[in-house]
């Protein structure tokens, strides 16, 4: 009796949505891990109203509205769209994000005029790409490295910062190595009362000390190294290049456990989330095998005609590999095995934070890989890393979209954003599975996810000179 009111109450809430002019689908039979945690649903239905998703359960349970497009998902899985929380956008990659199943992703450094211009488009149906929520500028200390990094002269300076990248709508404010525990401290106070998270790739700031002065995010793990330590002041934070790989990882080899175990607790308790990004280490020091059947997948890719507007030297570098030969070449045999150690511990610490209950959220740094694989590596590399691949899925759905506040976001349940894939094997049986994407829906609309040899991009990155746009913003009356 309970089930068949259910029934009725859903079909006249159904027929009601369906009455207005928005497109209905229903997406009928697949498996639906929704990224709540929660067991999976089989045979089930998704029906999608408009942008929205309006209700989902089981086939005997919600009517069909008339008139509705179905897709047949019998033997398949329905997940959200994917969230990688830590790319470089470039103008070039947004077919290659969808393709691949990510319908959103946070930028971490780009020009705000330029990457705020991104979203805009994007946003408006202008641009075909997954929705971008970026940082814009990272706060640095003078001098500031990378291109668009500015630097901060005086806390008076870092709270105007604060307020003007707020004005800009980013989504989160970064910090970068040379930011200092007071000024961590004031810019965090600046951002929370804007009610947006601090994340940063830190250097001189240790995890524990940004922890105690309100950082949200660690990117790359960073500062985990040097809090952890058992000597600290031998932990290298300035070293660039190839060598940086090295120090990296030299740097999580040398955590004291005693040390690494009261830093798990300060982290989980202040709830200060991790964004490891462990693929990129792992390519790096893995076995040939692995990094041949890597550098196999980048060639292949580099080989696909309907990419001829990616660069010619991304191309290259997908079908050579050049760091990673040069990381091979350049360290001997007792340097690479420091390395591996290194990871070990980092993928161990990766482990323990999620056993203790601390937040892990699966990003990319898609610099050198290609955009969209890049992601299902850092999966791979989490589960590798002793994640279930529940908790790895989710390290990509609810999880980050809490993180990035928006609730919208990261699940398939009522009332959220029709953002999901369909994949043809379950990825909790193995995370590699969701390569297996046969279709992508943004906005309740599936996509064409083929490359398109007249992809309408953007307004290509612009070459930046100081003083940058931000600066001259800052620096006016």
């Amino acid at each position: 009796m309970i089930a068949a009111l259910l029934a009725l109450s859903l079909s006249l809430l159904l027929v009601s949505a369906v009455s207005s002019e928005a497109e209905v689908t229903v997406i009928k039979g697949g498996t639906v891990i929704d990224g709540t945690g929660r067991p999976p649903q089989p045979n089930s239905i998704v029906v999608i109203v408009g942008d929205q998703v309006k209700a989902v359960g089981r086939q005997d349970r919600i009517p069909i509205p008339p008139g509705a497009r179905v897709v047949n998902a019998d033997g398949k899985y329905v997940l959200p769209g994917l969230i990688d929380m830590h790319v470089h956008y470039r103008e070039w990659q947004g077919e290659l994000f969808l393709a691949h199943g990510i319908t959103t992703v946070k930028d971490l450094g780009n020009p705000i005029e330029w990457i705020s211009e991104l979203s805009r488009l994007q946003a408006e149906g202008q641009l075909r790409a997954p929705k971008i929520f970026y940082v814009g500028n990272n706060l640095d200390g003078p001098p500031p490295e990378g291109d668009h990094n500015v630097g901060m002269e005086s806390l008076q300076n870092a709270e105007r910062a604060v307020a003007l990248l707020f004005q800009f709508n980013v989504n989160a404010i970064k910090v970068r190595h040379k930011i200092t525990p007071e000024m961590l401290g004031l810019i965090a106070r600046a951002a929370h009362a804007r009610g947006i998270p601090v994340t940063g790739h830190l250097g001189v700031t240790s995890a524990a000390d940004a922890a105690k002065a309100g950082i949200d995010g660690l990117e790359h793990a960073s500062g985990v190294a040097l809090a952890a330590a058992e000597t600290p002041d031998q932990i290298k934070t300035n070293v660039k290049g190839l060598e940086a790989f090295l120090e990296d990882l030299r740097g999580f080899a040398q955590m004291s456990p005693k040390k690494e175990a009261d830093l798990l607790k300060l982290l989980a308790a202040r709830k200060v989330t991790l964004i490891p990004t462990i693929a990129v280490r792992r390519r790096a020091v893995a076995q040939s095998e692995v990094r041949e059947r890597i550098s196999r997948e980048e060639a292949q890719m580099a080989g696909r005609s309907g990419l001829g507007y990616v660069p010619e030297a991304v191309r290259k570098s997908w079908r050579e590999a050049p760091l990673e030969k040069a990381i091979q070449q350049r360290f001997g045999t007792e340097e690479m095995e420091l390395m591996r150690e290194g990871y070990g511990r980092l993928a161990s610490f990766v482990r323990q934070f999620r056993r203790a209950g601390g937040v892990v959220l699966a990003g990319s740094d898609n610099l050198n890989d290609v955009p969209g694989l890049s992601l299902h590596r850092e999966l791979e590399s989490l589960v590798e890393a002793g994640l279930t691949p529940r908790e790895a899925l989710m390290a990509t759905t609810r999880d980050a979209a809490r993180f990035l506040r928006r609730n919208n976001l990261g699940t398939i349940e009522p009332g959220k954003t029709a953002d999901l894939i369909i994949v043809s094997a379950s990825p909790l049986l193995d995370i590699r599975n969701l390569k297996t994407i046969e279709k992508v829906f943004q906005n309740g609309r599936e996509i064409d996810t083929a490359f398109n040899p007249n992809y309408t991009m953007p307004p290509a990155r612009p070459n930046l000179t100081r003083p940058l746009f931000f600066e001259r913003l800052l620096t006016r009356n």
